[in-house]
């Protein structure tokens, strides 16, 4: 994932990584924490992280039985649900039958991601630093009051 959508693929995992704390009420003390991350990395994800640019050629590489420009298991993974969901798309509406990058457009724009295509360490790791970035804050905002 290139800069692109940083800031918003981070406020989206920490917004299901809330909603999962408070899905778990009184059991958050016996839930390990990277269960609950777990839980957070294959839940819904609002939009997929990439520009369109980048999901068309490797999406159209991977439809013509190339291999997308990436090693990483996930992004190809991420590739495969883009193509299965543009190829549904046409299927469904006939008037795409023939234009795969209408389709794709409208796969990138409207649909959500069916996970965040992240790891778990990862996503434990960018967590742990946006709640020690929010901390730091709140500590330099407080000082500012009592100076």
């Amino acid at each position: 994932m290139k800069m692109y959508f940083r800031n918003e693929f981070e406020r989206d995992l920490a917004s299901a990584y809330y909603k999962a704390i408070s899905e778990c009420g009184r059991n958050l003390n016996v839930q390990p924490r990277y269960e609950l991350v777990s839980k957070v990395i294959l839940s819904e994800a609002p939009k997929f992280y990439i520009t369109y640019e980048m999901a068309r050629r490797n999406v159209s590489a991977l439809l013509r039985g190339k291999c997308p420009d990436c090693n990483n298991k996930l992004k190809m993974q991420m590739y495969a649900d883009i193509a299965r969901l543009t190829i549904d798309y046409q299927r469904r509406h006939r008037h795409f039958a023939v234009d795969f990058n209408g389709a794709l457009m409208t796969v990138l724009s409207e649909y959500p991601a069916p996970r965040f295509y992240i790891t778990e360490k990862s996503a434990y790791n960018l967590l742990c630093a946006m709640q020690r970035k929010y901390r730091n804050q709140c500590r330099k905002n407080k000082l500012k009051q009592t100076a």
